[in-house]
């Protein structure tokens, strides 16, 4: 008998394993390698298997893109628990998930689903709502306009991260964090 008969069923698990393998192939080989066939030689579950839970390769890169998207959020809320200071306390766990050094197998990953998101109308749909619901801090037009600034200051610093330019040493962006940090506070 095989392992998969072995194998004892669970679900999410499996489709877990289904979304690291996609995940893994996306990473190392790049989105157009990803096909059904190689998640399925990858992961080492069947195609049946991986069609119950991913019934088409769209359907597999939209669960590696949710996964990306609910990495992000949990990642978020987590900065958001540990921040005593509820003034500006969305912008600035926005500003530090956005601006914390990435593995590289994380950052490749990233950059091929960010490249597909730029050439599937789709994909950046789904990222632009995903983005737009995140938490936001209130404040008046002033100091939501200079939050508004920082979020965007902080995308670049994590687009600028995956295609490799605009480096800075470690002292450099640890400066430009704080400086972002500190506007996300008050108004000029």
């Amino acid at each position: 008998m095989s392992k998969a008969h072995h194998r004892p069923k669970d679900p999410a698990a499996l489709r877990q394993q289904l979304l690291d393998s996609a995940a893994q192939i996306i990473a190392t080989r790049g989105l157009p390698a990803l096909t059904l066939d190689k998640v399925v030689k990858e992961s080492g579950i069947s195609k049946g298997g991986l069609q119950h839970h991913f019934a088409t390769r769209q359907a597999l890169i939209d669960g590696v893109f949710e996964t990306l998207q609910d990495q992000m959020r949990a990642e978020i809320d987590q900065e958001m628990a540990r921040e005593p200071q509820a003034q500006g306390r969305a912008t600035r766990a926005y500003i530090r998930a956005c601006a914390r050094l990435m593995p590289d197998h994380e950052q490749e990953m990233n950059r091929a689903l960010m490249a597909a998101m730029m050439a599937d109308p789709y994909l950046r749909d789904q990222w632009a709502e995903f983005i737009n619901q995140l938490p936001q801090d209130p404040g008046d037009e002033a100091i939501s306009r200079q939050r508004l600034l920082c979020r965007l200051a902080a995308d670049g610093m994590w687009f600028a991260a995956l295609c490799g330019y605009h480096t800075q040493a470690p002292e450099q962006r640890r400066w430009i964090v704080e400086r972002l940090l500190e506007l996300a506070e008050r108004v000029k």
